[in-house]
């Protein structure tokens, strides 16, 4: 999985170089921690259709260009059902989740959802995907 090298920050006071892989557009690994970015959900690697591996890999290396790009800012919230930490996560200030999602390349995460499809696989991503956010 790739890897990259980023100031990481879990509270305002203990910040500190650190090796940072990322799984996914919406999962990233730091000191062993799985941690989930909160709120978002991006394509996934092992998918159904063509579109969505491309995505998944635009993702992923999107939000590796996030990391790279200054100060990342972590502030735990929890876990999710697979018990990975789920965070707010940001680099100088801007929610890389508000970026993905800006870009195409995530989608708001919902708990519940009114019978949407996933919109990687659609016909019309762009339009699937304001259904979402």
């Amino acid at each position: 999985m790739p890897v990259v090298a980023a100031l990481v920050c879990f509270s305002a006071v203990a910040c500190a170089p650190q090796n940072v892989i990322v799984v996914d557009g919406d999962t990233i690994v730091v000191q062993g921690e799985h941690i989930r970015i909160e709120g978002i959900n991006a394509p996934e690697l092992k998918c159904k259709c063509r579109e969505e591996s491309v995505r998944a890999l635009r993702s992923r290396s999107r939000l590796m260009q996030l990391l790279a790009a200054g100060r990342v800012e972590i502030e735990r919230n929890g876990f999710d059902r697979y018990r990975r930490t789920l965070a707010f996560v940001a680099v100088e200030g801007e929610a890389v989740g508000d970026v993905l999602m800006r870009e195409g390349l995530a989608r708001k995460w919902v708990q519940q959802y009114n019978g949407q499809q996933e919109p990687w696989c659609q016909a019309d991503v762009g339009q699937a995907l304001k259904a979402w956010n």
